[in-house]
């Protein structure tokens, strides 16, 4: 084999995938059904620079490039099920989801026939590509535009490492596939190989998904598919009735009393369930009460308290007491940067501006 910066980079990437495959199959990992999605995903990536780095030596010549085109096939029904999966409280894998690689199997068993396929399918690994990123883009928008309604807490950081893996793909599909027409790009008055472009951004995809892969939280919430169809019910006022508004209105009531009283805002990890259990009221009748009467989502209508009680404590506090970050804590936020944010969203203010213009 020869020793040249290709190479070492196909070693890399090679060594990366297929160990942080294993790691996901430990108990700490496998936990997490997505995980298992995430581990095919990068062992295929691990046995596809293995085909690499044997065609790029001269090895199994007579065989390698017949099968050259089948791995694109794999990396977006695999990227697309680790999503779902990873968003999805109640997913599992139906049947139907076979299909997805059936592109795959196919041009296997064309190629073991001794047909030669992939100069004929390869240019079709872009769009299929595409179609998979948008379609793993949609279960992100519906997890975004759901979680508000049944969590109290920001996972805003979760899915845009989601956005940003998908976002890789389909820029290294797409220069692999310029690959094919342009050998070099000039760039600084220095000629660059698009290969060298190509495996440099492979070696930063696995990096970035086995650092996020590695720390992902197991507190992260996922949502159901009864939490979908209370946000889509949310959208449709016309279902409920002046009977329901006037029952909707006395536990709007009972809801503002019961959060001033016991405070259960001040629990980071507070959700439409445990509150719902709280009040002992179907999950459903809290979110209706607090969208169609109250007039705002779960998240919204429970971080309305924190920062009321954040401003207060900030209107008292001095340098010698409580610092806003411990106030931050106090209230039941966990995340700097979702504080200042909601914050400022509440009063125009950041916190340190609010705190300065109340001394």
């Amino acid at each position: 084999m020869k020793f040249d910066p290709i190479n070492i980079v196909h070693t890399l990437i090679i060594w990366q995938s297929l160990l942080f495959a294993l790691v996901l199959l430990t108990p700490r990992y496998n936990k997490r059904k997505s995980n298992k999605y995430l581990s095919l995903l990068l062992l295929t990536l691990g046995i596809h620079f293995i085909y690499n780095i044997l065609y790029s030596n001269g090895y199994f010549l007579d065989i390698l490039p017949a099968y050259s085109c089948s791995y694109g096939f794999l990396y977006g029904p695999l990227v697309f099920l680790y999503v779902k999966f990873h968003l999805a409280k109640d997913a599992s894998f139906k049947p139907m989801y076979w299909l997805h690689f059936f592109p795959f199997a196919l041009i296997l068993i064309i190629t073991s026939t001794g047909y030669f396929i992939c100069n004929k399918v390869a240019i079709l690994i872009l769009p299929v590509m595409l179609a998979y990123c948008l379609i793993s883009f949609r279960e992100i928008y519906i997890y975004n535009k759901t979680i508000p309604q049944v969590s109290s807490k920001s996972y805003s950081s979760e899915t845009k490492w989601l956005k940003t893996i998908l976002i890789l793909m389909l820029v290294i599909t797409l220069l692999n596939m310029l690959q094919s027409q342009l050998s070099s790009i000039n760039i600084g008055g220095f000629e660059v190989s698009m290969e060298a472009i190509v495996q440099i951004g492979v070696l930063i995809l696995v990096n970035v998904t086995i650092y996020q892969g590695l720390k992902n939280p197991q507190s992260f919430q996922q949502i159901s598919d009864s939490d979908m169809a209370m946000s889509r019910s949310n959208e449709l006022k016309s279902g409920i009735t002046t009977i329901d508004k006037n029952a909707l209105q006395e536990l709007a009531d009972k809801l503002e009393k019961y959060m001033k009283q016991d405070q259960p805002y001040l629990n980071p990890e507070l959700n439409i369930n445990t509150l719902a259990e709280a009040a002992e009221v179907p999950e459903k009748t809290i979110s209706q009460t607090i969208n169609h009467v109250i007039g705002s989502n779960f998240s919204d209508y429970v971080n309305s308290y924190r920062i009321a009680d954040a401003r207060s404590k900030l209107e008292h506090s001095t340098e010698e007491s409580l610092s806003i970050k411990e106030i931050m804590y106090d209230v039941g936020f966990n995340s700097r940067s979702v504080f200042n944010s909601v914050f400022k969203k509440k009063t125009g203010l950041t916190p340190s501006e609010y705190k300065k213009s109340h001394k």
